[in-house]
Order: structure tokens, then C-alpha cells, then sequence
């Protein structure tokens, strides 16, 4: 069996492992009469066949972005959103517009994964060394932020100084970092080690924050492409690691003390305003920060 089979095989056991215990959870959710609290499967591919859990997604959806997508109805039996004015269907975790919902076969469906990933080093290191990637197309996305290619996205972009480093952000999530900067420099009075973790992630340029791209290995875009990612990167790493590729001599092996870990507190500050943080992941970048509240509700997260 090569590395690509293996890695394949490990995510299938997984997903299967992680289907049964959501469909114990379902039915346990159902004896006791308890839906709305139930947080659905955390892998689009073990929902397929459960409207329960696609409505669940939808409306998490429309929770996380109020003014850019709204009514999750069922039609043509299958579940429905308006992102922007422009229908969506479910398509089997495709997440497609009318016009190719018919095509869904032709695309990769989105993974709702479990956040933060919970496992043991040796675990994640098993991903890294054989890694399987969560896809899905960009459609979705695109149309949420209006950035189809890469001039539109670029155009509305705008400048924005977070704790003293300069970067290009889309203006959907602008005011949210102002939010956050403003509260981790007021953390940072009462904490040295932010305070000390602010004067180590001083960059230069504006490469970590928009950068049209497609994810390493996939075929769909970066968050960075829409300007809906940041980066917050030391500007010396002190022989620690920070994104998993960045490692794939495998010199050093995966372990917290080998890493660039941000405080704890910055973190939490973060995914109280919708951001989910790359440290938690399986496949780890522990510098990278990405706007996805929608996924920080169906891992049972509150947002401001």
C-alpha cells in the first residue's frame, strides 16, 4: 500500500468511526426529544442521507452570516439557502447554484470537521506523514464574498493595521479584527506574555493576510484569496515549527513543545468573534487564523 492509499485508508476509518458515534448521538438526540441542542456529524460524507443534519448546517449558515445568507428552505427535495440573493442547493455537500446543482458528481463536497481536533501527537503525525485534504469547491464562497476572481477580490480589499502590522482584509471582516486587536491589547496589559507575543509577530509586507491562491493539494481556494485569512508569523521562528509542510523532511517530529503556539488567550479572543485558528487542526499551522463562524456553531462554539 503507497503513502496516498494509506492516508485514504486512515481518513475512511476514521469517518466511519466517527459516523457511528453520530448516529448514536441522533438517536440518543431523539429519545430524549432534544433536537435543537444536537450538533450534526462533524463529516459532510456521513451525513449524505440526513436531512436532519443538512438543516442543521444550513441554518448554521445563516446564523454565522445574517446579512449575506438567509432563507434555508426545502426545495426540490433538497435543502436551500440565499447567499447573497443567489440560490444554493445542498447538492450532496456540494453546496452548488442551480445552474449545477444536476453536476454535483463533478465536485468535491465540503468536510465539516470536528474543531479543535482532538488526538494524540502520534496521531497527527500518522496525518502529516500521510495526508488527506478537506476539499470542496470555491462556488460557495465566491459568492458569499463577491470575489469570483482574483481582480474582483483584489478591488475590495482594504487596509487594515492590526496590532501595528499592516494588512489587506476584506471589509466583511475588518471592523471584527478591530474588535480583536483592541481586546488582545487590552489583554496584553495584564499579560507579559502576550505583551511578548506581540513584539514577536511584527511582519513586513502585506503577504500574510490577502493572497490569491488555491490551498496546497487541493483545488480550491485559500481563505487568504478572499482576504478572509491572516497569518500572524514571528519574524523569527527560533527553530520552532508553524505550518506542517514546512516540516516534511521531517526533521523534527510533532510535538507542542516544537511548535509556534500564540497565547492561549489570543486564541480564545479569536474564535469569539468567528475565527477558527490553524493550530487546531490535524494538518497543523499554528500561525494561520480564518474567518468560519459557521464552523465554530456546529462544533458548538457561541460567537459574538
Amino acid at each position: 500500500m503507497n503513502r496516498k492509499s494509506f492516508g485514504f485508508f486512515i481518513r475512511a476509518f476514521a469517518l466511519l468511526a466517527l459516523f457511528a458515534f453520530t448516529s448514536f448521538l441522533f438517536f440518543s438526540c431523539k429519545s430524549k426529544n432534544v433536537h435543537d441542542d444536537w450538533i450534526p456529524s462533524a463529516s459532510t460524507l456521513a451525513i449524505e442521507n440526513d436531512l436532519f443534519a443538512q438543516h442543521k448546517i444550513l441554518l448554521a449558515f445563516a446564523d454565522a452570516y445574517p446579512d449575506r445568507i438567509s432563507n434555508v428552505q426545502f426545495i426540490n427535495d433538497d435543502w436551500t439557502m440565499l447567499v447573497n440573493d443567489k440560490l444554493f442547493y445542498y447538492a450532496h455537500g456540494r453546496f452548488l447554484p442551480e445552474d449545477l446543482r444536476d453536476q454535483w458528481e463533478e465536485y468535491h463536497p465540503y468536510d465539516f470537521y470536528v474543531y479543535p481536533w482532538k488526538g494524540s501527537d502520534a496521531l497527527r503525525q500518522l496525518f502529516i506523514d500521510n495526508p488527506v485534504y478537506s476539499t470542496g469547491s470555491s462556488f460557495l464562497f465566491d459568492a458569499l464574498y463577491e470575489c469570483h476572481t482574483e481582480e474582483e477580490s483584489r478591488s475590495l480589499q482594504v487596509e487594515c493595521s492590526f496590532i501595528g502590522i499592516n494588512m489587506l482584509v476584506h471589509p466583511y471582516i475588518k471592523s471584527k479584527l478591530d474588535i480583536i486587536a483592541d481586546e488582545i491589547l487590552a489583554a496584553a496589559r495584564r499579560d507579559r506574555g502576550i505583551n511578548e507575543w506581540i513584539a514577536e509577530v511584527q511582519i513586513d509586507g502585506l503577504g500574510h493576510s490577502w493572497n490569491w491562491r488555491v490551498i496546497a493539494g487541493t483545488n480550491r481556494r485559500s481563505y487568504h484569496s478572499y482576504g478572509t485569512a491572516i497569518d500572524l508569523l514571528p519574524a523569527d521562528l527560533k527553530g520552532r515549527l508553524t505550518y506542517w509542510r514546512w516540516n516534511e523532511d521531517g526533521n523534527k517530529k510533532v510535538n507542542r513543545k516544537n511548535y509556534y503556539m500564540p497565547p492561549k488567550k489570543v486564541i480564545k479572543i479569536f474564535e469569539e468573534y468567528g475565527f477558527i485558528w490553524g493550530g487546531g487542526w490535524e494538518l497543523i499551522d499554528t500561525m494561520h487564523f480564518e474567518y468560519r463562524p459557521e464552523m465554530l456553531l456546529l462544533n458548538g462554539f457561541k460567537i459574538k
